[in-house]
């Protein structure tokens, strides 16, 4: 007892020293950067009073049960804090060291030439038009100059506004060319300010002010020069370091997280669950931001949609699987009307990304959207579903299903597994099963992704729950309900009809096992079989009314990017695949976006298409893949060669050979990074498969450690190599400038 209370007042004199060390720390910095009067205080002091609550709450949770996890977590949040009151306001101390007079300047005062610009005589400002750059000429100025900031307002539609500058100083008697630049955004008020790291007292300063967009419009109202950079406290960046950084450490040494499932089974669902919820939260985050200027009720409102939301609809209400629209009688007339070039060169007139053959327009995109939700809606309403909130929709109901797939897997096949392993590979799927990228660009083209994840993980949560591949009584309604999502997902995406065969080979593994009567088989493979069977019938009855046969979809007859009836196939466009899907490694760089990944052409010398944007190979967004290199030592643990087969079939069919299956036919449409969406996440846990097998038939508990810390490691790479590339594709800096720069100001706080 006499020791307990020792502990707890040693505990109390650190929580009172670190509170004055902490408060003391604060009143320096906010004294020697003179922030109080430029807004930084009130948010310096939030973050200290958020520090001392969380440092407090830990506290009273070690004073009943001690934790290496939660004393750590102390640590990290007074880390977390002094960094963000010190390394990561660099910009802030820019100007202790040294005499730098504040001064104010109009833009009026300066020597204005060049661009196409204003100025108001009254205020002095300047307004600047377009994209042509208006100099500021500033001669005889003679001070040192710490800072610049710029007064700016926006016209209607500007967002953003280039500031770069020449100056002349001690060191050089004539200008030096674009020695500073920024970027101001509207909205962001740090963003104005722009630290300076000059050489003793600038005589000379020249501002180059230019728009990004013809139209743009902004006025310069002043230039203030030597004002103090405000203290810019990230939220973002102090939990990721306090949080993000703990779980890691608890994943790696925390006794609780190294229980298996079994034992913290409610805590591991629970934490999935929260883990899911809070995709679906960030996935309609994004899609929210994205939305138009009507808002969100004119989305359900719609009187016109695209190819898939209308087009196919009032196709079917018509009772006709040709589109309504006629090809014009130019297109009809040409010798090739496939030949892209030869269609602009004429001038002819058609509809893109059409289906055209035989006097007819078509469209290949997948019905099951249609029929299940597009279709319904406008009977209903008389209105068109937004290309936008479909996407939402496949995509939050999609990963709900690839939670409750996860949660099954681990019921059935890693309760001995460590939890906050579990929850780490949890992270990593979540991370990189490529659905973001069809969130972050919700056009008409990420519809079929979208309802192909949906339908997809919606099948395979059923397949796995049934028992199909586990032992326990197997369910027929489940069985029947993976048939038809995965019939679905096929008419989604016929690309994922891969999944289809991988079920029929599953469901004919466990026949025999399904029941010890003929008619319980029977059963059981008229519940595999049906929903499934008739949707294919369906497709393959759809595929003969339009082109005179069940097997052909279309996609050859196009109106795109290529004349796909006369390309011709080389190897070459495969291995381009396979290469950026997974194998292409990230490059890492101190300018936004800051890791990037060059697409890899292989010096092909024919025409390959790629859409915009892509990304990492699987390899590196999620680490674990590495661990299909240990899975023949996997297969060693197993009994039997039987055995050894089945598990071999049960995760090397859907989660390598499929996937390669996927990338590989894509080889004539080309990269599209969208695409990921198909295979990443399949291919993710099967390697965490492998992986966790092998942890637990390991006794050395030094390599159960140092897998741990790999899981750890593993996390951290994924959310950060993710995130920071699927940011720049779902928010370009032109159309969401200030996105762009609460990014670049959470990573670059050198800036």
């Amino acid at each position: 007892m006499e020791k307990k209370n020792i502990t707890m007042s040693i505990t109390l004199a650190d929580r009172i020293r670190l509170a004055a060390v902490l408060i003391f720390l604060v009143s320096g910095i906010l004294d020697a950067a003179e922030v109080i009067k430029l807004g930084a205080y009130q948010g310096s002091l939030a973050l200290v009073g958020a520090a001392s609550l969380l440092i407090m709450a830990a506290s009273f949770v070690l004073r009943k049960k001690e934790s290496r996890t939660l004393r750590f977590f102390r640590k990290m949040v007074i880390a977390a804090a002094v960094l963000e009151l010190t390394l990561f306001q660099l910009p802030s101390y820019n100007m202790i060291m040294g005499d730098y007079p504040v001064k104010t300047i109009f833009p009026a005062d300066f020597v204005i030439s060049e661009g196409n610009y204003t100025v108001n005589s009254e205020n002095k400002s300047v307004t600047i038009n377009g994209t042509e750059q208006v100099i500021l000429d500033l001669r005889q100025l003679d001070m040192a100059v710490g800072t610049v900031m710029a007064s700016v307002n926006f016209g209607n539609n500007t967002k953003r506004v280039q500031l770069k500058a020449d100056m002349a100083d001690e060191t050089n008697i004539e200008p030096r060319n674009d020695i500073a630049s920024n970027v101001i955004v509207r909205g962001d008020v740090d963003s104005a300010y722009m630290a300076c790291q000059f050489s003793g007292e600038v005589s000379r300063l020249r501002l180059k002010f230019s728009c990004f967009n013809e139209g743009d419009t902004a006025t310069i109202k002043a230039i203030h020069l030597n004002h103090t950079v405000p203290f810019d406290i990230s939220p973002i960046r102090f939990g990721f370091l306090v949080f993000a950084v703990t779980l890691c450490y608890g994943i790696t040494v925390s006794g609780f997280l190294k229980r298996p499932f079994r034992q913290n089974g409610k805590f591991t669902v629970i934490s999935i669950s929260a883990l899911t919820a809070a995709a679906v939260a960030l996935a309609s985050a994004i899609i929210m931001i994205k939305l138009p200027e009507e808002g969100f009720l004119s989305r359900w409102e719609r009187k016109a949609g695209d190819q898939i939301t209308q087009e196919i609809v009032d196709a079917f209400e018509n009772k006709q699987v040709s589109l309504l629209m006629e090809p014009s009688p130019e297109l009809m007339a040409m010798e090739k009307p496939y030949d892209w070039s030869a269609r602009d060169l004429e001038g002819v007139k058609y509809e893109w990304d059409h289906v055209y053959y035989k006097g007819k327009y078509y469209s290949y995109y997948g019905i099951a959207p249609v029929i299940t939700c597009f279709l319904p809606y406008h009977k209903l309403t008389g209105n068109y579903f937004a290309n936008d909130m479909a996407v939402w929709i496949f995509s939050c109901i999609g990963l709900v299903f690839l939670g409750f797939t996860y949660i099954a897997i681990v019921k059935r096949w890693l309760r001995s597994v460590p939890s906050g392993c579990i929850i780490a590979g949890f992270i990593i799927l979540l991370s990189v099963c490529g659905i973001w990228f069809s969130v972050g660009r919700a056009t008409f083209y990420e519809i079929e992704i979208a309802s192909g994840f949906m339908y997809l993980n919606a099948g395979a949560y059923f397949l796995i729950s049934a028992n199909i591949l586990s032992n326990g009584k197997i369910s027929l309604v489940r069985t029947a309900l993976s048939s038809l999502c995965l019939g679905l997902a096929v008419l989604s995406r016929p690309t994922l009809a891969v999944y289809a065969v991988c079920a029929v080979v599953f469901v004919a593994m466990s026949v025999k096992r399904s029941s010890d009567k003929l008619t319980g088989r029977a059963a059981f493979v008229s519940c595999a079989a049906v929903p499934i069977g008739s949707l294919a019938a369906v497709q393959m009855w759809y595929n003969y009314a339009r082109f005179g046969s069940p097997f052909d979809f279309g996609i050859q007859y196009s109106l795109t990017i290529n004349d796909f009836v006369n390309s011709q196939f080389h190897l070459i466009f495969v291995l381009i695949l396979l290469y950026n899907f997974i194998f292409a490694v990230p490059s890492f760089t101190i300018d936004y976006p800051y890791i990037t990944t060059p697409f890899g052409r292989l010096n092909a010398n024919g025409y390959f298409f790629s859409d915009a944007g892509n990304t990492s190979g699987i390899l590196f967004l999620a680490l674990p893949s590495f661990g299909y290199l240990l899975s023949g030592h996997a297969l060693r643990y197993l009994p039997d060669r039987r055995t050894k087969l089945r598990y071999a079939v049960m995760i090397g069919l859907p989660c390598v050979i499929m996937p390669l299956v996927i990338m590989c036919s894509a080889w004539e449409s080309g990269y599209a990074v969208r695409y990921t969406a198909d295979f990443s996440w399949e291919i993710v846990i099967g390697a965490l498969l492998v992986l966790f097998w092998l942890y637990r038939k390991s006794c050395n508990e030094t390599k159960r450690a140092l897998f741990r810390g790999f899981m750890a490691l593993s996390v951290m790479a994924s959310v950060i190599l993710n995130t920071v590339q699927i940011i720049p594709f779902a928010f370009n800096q032109n159309d969401y400038p200030e996105i762009c720069r609460a990014m670049q100001d959470i990573i670059a706080f050198w800036n």
